[in-house]
């Protein structure tokens, strides 16, 4: 069982009030004790009695006329010093109501005063606390409220002055990323447009000549171009949808099927190609996700796995898919050429690829589709070990209520 510590106001604020109450009491039984004392001294000399005996001792002394006076004026110094005796007493049970209040008084104006000069440096510290939270979590535009009458408002004022500028410099980096990222797309989307033109150009070039030398073959020379043509145009065609499809992913239209008859449907038109082995659960729960959009991330995977085995006669591609509660668990493993380890950080970012043709989007628009099912995507891989792609999505439509609708 977890011991409760009180907090570090709480303990001040008991610190503060076992001082005051300690300090009160003492005071009070110093001024208790003090009037005591005196009553005691009071009581000590024993006016009453010296009275009467005064009185005894010169009653018999005196004429008949002055004895009754006299005797007169010593009821009235007997009934002062009892007055006085009295006058003590009240006094004393007075000093005792009036030091509970001022008890009382002084516990709570202390304590009142007290939480409000605390008040004013512990909230700020919260609302520090909170914002540094907040930084913490990536939130920059986090603002704590200053107060010139807080003792740690400098403190404040430099907070914020160093969140502003982590908000300047991360806008300075996010231009300076989107400037680099658009001259490296400006640079492969020159690599690879340039590619089919240069062929386009040589066939309309001898297209061109063998009219203008009137060849007999004309036609033969022409359905040929026309093919290369067309084809190279359709790569061009390809590589443009890539860089929409990359650029604007459409919002995901989640819905719950069947992800075993998705991925057999999947790799059904690969067996030709190489053995495909499917380790797929017998009797796995509804995937709920966006159908076309995960068939895209499993046809990336599979082709690039079956164009990593390059033809290889050993050629095996093993799929495995399990749910593993709270997740789905899709494995992709092929026994190719491996990657490189220099190249293990890139192989998800954009325009990253080291095939003749391509354009390195493949598995960077594979990555933002896991993300955007809340999943997350590993590899692992080693020249000449082969690759694996381990796959893990739990996103079900209760969760989705936690996590709104997803876009992409």
């Amino acid at each position: 069982m977890r011991k409760f510590v009180p907090s570090f106001r709480l303990q001040i604020i008991l610190l503060v009030s076992i001082l005051l109450t300690a300090s009160v009491l003492v005071f009070r039984s110093y001024f208790i004790d003090s009037f005591r004392t005196f009553q005691n001294q009071i009581e000590y000399l024993e006016l009453d009695s010296k009275i009467i005996s005064l009185y005894q001792e010169y009653q018999d002394d005196m004429e008949a006329g002055a004895t009754d006076e006299f005797k007169n004026e010593v009821e009235n110094l007997l009934m002062d010093v009892k007055q006085i005796e009295l006058a003590g007493d009240f006094f004393e049970r007075e000093i005792k109501v009036y030091s509970i209040f001022i008890f009382v008084f002084l516990i709570l104006t202390v304590l009142i005063i007290f939480l409000v000069s605390f008040g004013l440096i512990t909230r700020p510290l919260a609302r520090l606390q909170e914002a540094t939270k907040e930084l913490a979590g990536g939130n920059l535009d986090i603002h704590v409220k200053e107060s010139p009458f807080s003792p740690i408002n400098d403190l404040i004022v430099s907070f914020n002055a160093m969140t502003a500028e982590l908000v300047e410099n991360r806008n300075k980096l996010l231009e300076a990323e989107k400037e680099m990222m658009w001259r490296e797309m400006a640079q492969v989307m020159a690599h690879e447009i340039k590619n089919p033109l240069t062929p386009i150009r040589l066939q309309t070039q001898r297209l061109e000549n063998k009219y203008m030398m009137g060849s007999d073959n004309l036609d033969k020379v022409f359905s040929e171009v026309m093919k290369i043509v067309n084809e190279e145009v359709d790569n061009l065609q390809a590589l443009v949808n890539q860089f929409r499809d990359f650029a604007k992913m459409p919002s995901a239209n989640f819905e719950e099927y069947s992800l075993k008859e998705q991925l057999r449907e999947i790799v059904m038109p690969y067996d030709s190609e190489v053995n495909i082995i499917c380790e797929i659960e017998e009797d796995p729960p509804q995937f709920y996700g966006d159908k076309m959009q995960m068939k895209q991330v499993f046809v990336n995977l599979v082709q690039n796995a079956i164009q990593s085995m390059d033809s290889q006669e050993d050629a095996e591609l093993r799929i495995h898919a399990e749910y593993d509660d709270p997740n789905f668990v899709i494995t992709v493993s092929d026994n190719g050429s491996g990657i490189p380890k220099e190249d293990m950080e890139k192989i998800f970012k954009p325009y990253f690829t080291k095939k003749k043709k391509g354009t390195g989007l493949g598995l960077a628009i594979v990555k933002r589709i896991v993300q955007s099912h809340e999943g997350t995507i590993e590899v692992d891989s080693g020249p000449g070990e082969g690759t694996t792609f381990i796959i893990k999505i739990g996103i079900s439509p209760e969760s989705r209520d936690k996590y709104g609708e997803i876009e992409t």
